[in-house]
C-alpha cells in the first residue's frame, strides 16, 4: 500500500540520525547507582535532544533534570482525548567503544564493507540491502542505531504529521530515556505524568518486525566472603572465597549457556567476576521465556550456594535474586487491539509483519508490567552493540513507515477502541 512513503524525507531522515550518531552517549553501568543518567554525556545529549523538539514545534517539551528523560507531545487531529505514547532510548550499549563516533555512508552494491581496526561486516548479512545506502561507523566504535535510529524515526514521522494536517492520528506523546542498556531506562519514568493510554518502543531489529514477547528475568548477584589467612600458615585456617566461586561457576549447566542456547531456550550468564581471598562476588543474568521455568533456575542457585556453604564450612554467602523484568506476552493479551494494529500498520508499509521472540529486555517489558502496554517495533538497525553495526536508509524509512500507518490505524478505529480504552483507564485509576 505504501500511502506515505512519498511524504518521508529520507535526506532528512539521515542528516538527523548521524548528527546523533555522531554523539557519544554510552551509559556505564558501574556508575548507575551513583548518577542519573548513569554518564553526563546522556544529559548534555537531552539537552540537545530537547531543544530540537521545541525547534520543530513540539508541545509540552521538557527535560527532568533528575532523570535525563526528555517528553514532549504532538497534539491530536481527531475529536478524541487517546494518547499514544512512542518511545526510544538516548544511550548506547558499552560492550564496544562508544565514541567518539566518526559515521560512514556506503552506497552498497555487494561484496563485504571494511573498516578500520580490521572491522568487517561480511556480504550475508549486507545482502538484502544491496542497492541501498548503508550507514556504519568508521569500525574503531559502535554505530548508535541502536536506538537513535529510533529517535530519528520518531522525529520524522512527528513532523510528517505536523507538516500534512490531513493524516489523522491521536494525541502522540513522545519520551526519550537514558540507561537502557543498562536495565535502568525506565526505573524513574512516571507512567502518570507520561499521560499514554499504551505505548510502543521503537528500539527493534526488522522493520516488519513486532517484539511482544520477552523473557523472564532474574539478574542475580552472589557474594562469598572467606577467611584470608597468610598462605604460608593456611593450613586447617584459609578459606578461600575464591575456590567457592569456581565450585560454583563449575556447577551451572554447561549446555544452558547463551552462546548454546537459542529461540525460547533459557540460560544462566556468568558476565562479571570480582574478588580476592577474603571476598569473591558474582555477577549473573538468568532468563526464561516461562515464569515459573526461570524461578526454577533461581531455586536451583539457591540448592547449589547451599551446598557449597556447608562443603566451605565457614564461608558466607550472600545471594540477591534481583528480579529485573517479566515476559510481557502474558500483560499485551489482555489489550490484543495494541499487537493487532501493528502488525496492519506493517502490512500496510508492504510488509509480512513477524513477531520473534525477543531474546532480551526492552523498555517496554517493564513499562507493559508496570501498567503501560508497550509492544516493540523494529527500527532497521543490525549487529546491534558492536563496530560491524549498520542501519540501511531505506529501512528507516520503513520504519518510520509504520509509524505512520499505526497512528492513523488508531485514529481509524477510535469510535470502536475508545469505550475499551476507557474501562482500561477505570481499572487502572482503581488498582
Amino acid at each position: 500500500m505504501a500511502e506515505y512513503s512519498q511524504y518521508i524525507n529520507k535526506e532528512r531522515l539521515k542528516k538527523l540520525f548521524i548528527r546523533m550518531a555522531e554523539i557519544d552517549t554510552g551509559s556505564c553501568e558501574t556508575s548507575k547507582k551513583d548518577e542519573k543518567p548513569s554518564t553526563k554525556k546522556q544529559m548534555q545529549f537531552a539537552k540537545k535532544l530537547a531543544n530540537y523538539l521545541r525547534y520543530i514545534g513540539l508541545q509540552n517539551v521538557k527535560l527532568e533534570n533528575k532523570t535525563g528523560i526528555v517528553t514532549a507531545e504532538l497534539k491530536g487531529n481527531i475529536d478524541s482525548d487517546l494518547s499514544i505514547g512512542l518511545i526510544a532510548h538516548m544511550d548506547t550499549s558499552e560492550q564496544a567503544p562508544t565514541g567518539p563516533v566518526k559515521v560512514l555512508t556506503h552506497d552498497y552494491t555487494g561484496g563485504n564493507i571494511q573498516l578500520k581496526d580490521d572491522t568487517i561486516i561480511l556480504e550475508k548479512v549486507l545482502e538484502p540491502y544491496k542497492n541501498d545506502l548503508i550507514i556504519t561507523s568508521d569500525g574503531t566504535t559502535l554505530l548508535g542505531a541502536d536506538d537513535k535510529a529510533g529517535i530519528a524515526e520518531i522525529i520524522e514521522a512527528v513532523t510528517i504529521l505536523k507538516e500534512h494536517k490531513d493524516i489523522k492520528h491521536p494525541n502522540i506523546k513522545l519520551a526519550f530515556t537514558p540507561d537502557e542498556e543498562i536495565g535502568y531506562g525506565v526505573s524513574f519514568f512516571n507512567i502518570k505524568t507520561f499521560g499514554a493510554d499504551l505505548a510502543y518502543t521503537v528500539d527493534g531489529s526488522n522493520a516488519c518486525n513486532i517484539e511482544s514477547e520477552t523473557f523472564n528475568a532474574f539478574n542475580p548477584e552472589i557474594t562469598f566472603e572467606g577467611i584470608p589467612v597468610h598462605s604460608g600458615y593456611a593450613y586447617n585456617k584459609m578459606i578461600n572465597s575464591i575456590d567457592a566461586a569456581a565450585l560454583f561457576l563449575s556447577r551451572l549447566p554447561k549446555e544452558e549457556k547463551p552462546e548454546k542456547t537459542q529461540d525460547r531456550e533459557g540460560f544462566y550468564h556468568v558476565y562479571n567476576i570480582s574478588g580476592d581471598v577474603s571476598k569473591t562476588t558474582v555477577k549473573m543474568i538468568v532468563r526464561d521465556f516461562d515464569y515459573e521455568k526461570a524461578k526454577q533456575r533461581i531455586k536451583y542457585l539457591q540448592e547449589c550456594l547451599e551446598k557449597i556453604g556447608e562443603e566451605f564450612n565457614g564461608i558466607k554467602i550472600t545471594f540477591n535474586k534481583i528480579e529485573a523484568y517479566k515476559n510481557m506476552k502474558a500483560y499485551l493479551e489482555e489489550f490484543p487491539e495494541v499487537i493487532e494494529y501493528a502488525r496492519h500498520a506493517i502490512a500496510r508499509t508492504g510488509l509480512v509483519p513477524q513477531e520473534p521472540p525477543v531474546r532480551g529486555g526492552t523498555d517496554g517489558a517493564m513499562l507493559t508490567v508496570r501498567g503501560l502496554l508497550t509492544p516493540n517495533l523494529g527500527t532497521g538497525g543490525v549487529n546491534f552493540h558492536s563496530k560491524e553495526e549498520f542501519v540501511s536508509l531505506n529501512s528507516m524509512a520503513l520504519c518510520t513507515e509504520n509509524i505512520l500507518n499505526l497512528m492513523k490505524i488508531w485514529a481509524d478505529n477510535i469510535d470502536e477502541i475508545m469505550a475499551k480504552i476507557i474501562e482500561r483507564r477505570k481499572k487502572l485509576k482503581a488498582k
